[in-house]
Parts: C-alpha cells; structure tokens; sequence
C-alpha cells in the first residue's frame, strides 16, 4: 500500500519528506535499519543480525507497496531515512483479520523531534482507513519514553512477556503488550 507523500517540519526548520519507502529505496532503508540497531537496544535485533541485502529488501518494500493491508511510512531527511513505522496484519484469518501490529523506530540524531509521534498519529489514522479494528504493539519495559507516547495516543498495557528479551550483557527485559482499539 502506498501512502502519498507529504511533510514535516523539524525544530530547526529542515523539512522532511514523509511517504511509503518504495524498492529503489533499498539501500537507504537498509542502512537506516543498521544504524538503529546500533544506537540502542530497544530493538529486537543486534546490528549484525541486521540483513544488507539490497535485492531481498527491494522485494520486501515491493511487496508492501503492493499489499492491500500493509503498510510502511518513512520519514526522509534528503536521502536518508531518519524515522519509520510499519503496520501489517496479524493474519489473514477471518477471526484475526481486523487486527495489526505496529513497529516504529527513529534514528537517535532524530529524537526529540516529534517524528515518532507524527509517524504513529499518521499510523493509526491510516490503519482506522484500512479497516483495522485493533493495533498492538510491544515494547520493552525500560523504554518508559516509548510507552508514554503510547499512552499518549490511546494504547493501554495487556500484558507482559517476562524475560522477552536477552541482552549480549545478560540482562532480561520485560515486554510490555499494548494495544489501542480503532473502531
């Protein structure tokens, strides 16, 4: 599915364009994704688990430009990716069809710019569009920034995964499982 193109504006008056990464994008997208894994662990993934094939993440991006339920809005400073949010069905089972989840990540030169926030209100509005009923998301239990925006615009905690995540240092973090109700 693609989303038209639009703005935002950062504090310091650099524009930024926001639409659906397209499989000419690949490279870019691919080194955002590296990048974000390297500034924080909030992520599920370690950087070298961060796949860089440009071939795989051109047909990945195609695919979501061409699914009627899925979707992707990224946030472009020139060339470079600086926020992004993804939203795709949980299944395509009747029972489960008005359910999505949601994943969000920004580069960290990029927070405390309002770009997660533009990108979930965008995220959500367009979910509501497509049909969904119900967006869920988790979060790991140390990003309490996260999930005050979550809460923020409507999400609410419905459970917890103890121990989701191991860290390299090994450490356990909870996940916390949230989700907002569309219609």
């Amino acid at each position: 599915m693609i989303i038209q193109p639009t703005s935002f504006s950062l504090r310091d008056g650099r524009i930024l364009l926001v639409r659906s990464p397209e499989a000419v994008d690949a490279e870019a997208m691919c080194a955002y994704l590296l990048a974000t894994a390297e500034e924080t662990h909030f992520l599920v993934r370690y950087p070298e688990e961060t796949s860089m094939d440009l071939e795989e993440e051109a047909h990945f991006l195609q695919a979501i430009a061409e699914s009627e339920s899925n979707f992707m809005i990224a946030a472009f400073d020139g060339h470079k990716v600086a926020g992004n949010v993804a939203v795709s069905r949980i299944s395509a089972r009747y029972k489960m069809a008005h359910r999505a989840e949601l994943g969000i990540a920004i580069r960290k030169e990029y927070w405390h710019e309002g770009i997660g926030q533009w990108l979930m209100k965008a995220a959500i509005t367009e979910a509501r569009r497509v049909g969904y009923e119900q967006l869920e998301l988790g979060v790991f239990a140390d990003n309490a920034r996260a999930i005050t925006l979550y809460e923020k615009l409507g999400f609410s905690e419905y459970g917890r995964v103890p121990r989701a995540f191991r860290l390299k240092d090994g450490t356990y973090i909870d996940e916390v499982l949230m989700s907002l109700q569309l219609g």
